[in-house]
C-alpha cells in the first residue's frame, strides 16, 4: 500500500479558519474523485506543544493507493490535475511524501 502524506502551510493572507473551511468544503470533493483512491484523511492543525501560534504546517492529508502505478495514474488523470491546481490556490508551501505503509500493530 502506498500512502501519500501532504503537509500544507496556508497563504499568509488566509486565516487558519478560512484555510480549514476551504479544505473541507472546497478541496475534499475534488480529492475524493481521484481514480483508485482507497482512503483519504485530512488532519487540520489546531495547535501544537512546541510552536503554539506559529505552527509550521496548517494541515496534513493522507491518501492511500494500492501501488505507485495507481498513484501516478491518479495524479496524471484529468481529475488529479484539477485537484492539484485547486490545491495551489490555498497554500504558501507544501511538502509531499510518498511512503510505503507498514502496519506492525493492526
Amino acid at each position: 500500500m502506498i500512502k501519500v502524506v501532504v503537509l500544507l502551510r496556508r497563504s499568509e493572507s488566509w486565516t487558519r479558519e478560512r484555510f480549514h473551511r476551504w479544505w473541507l468544503e472546497e478541496h475534499v470533493p475534488y480529492a475524493k474523485k481521484l481514480p483508485a483512491l482507497r482512503k483519504y484523511r485530512v488532519c487540520l492543525v489546531t495547535g501544537s506543544t512546541t510552536h503554539e501560534g506559529k505552527e509550521p504546517w496548517d494541515g496534513i492529508a493522507e491518501l492511500w493507493f494500492d501501488n505507485r502505478a495507481a498513484l501516478d495514474a491518479a495524479w496524471s488523470s484529468e481529475v488529479g490535475r484539477i485537484a492539484l491546481a485547486h490545491s495551489r490556490e490555498s497554500h504558501a508551501d507544501r511538502l509531499v511524501l510518498i511512503t510505503e505503509e507498514h502496519e506492525p500493530i493492526g
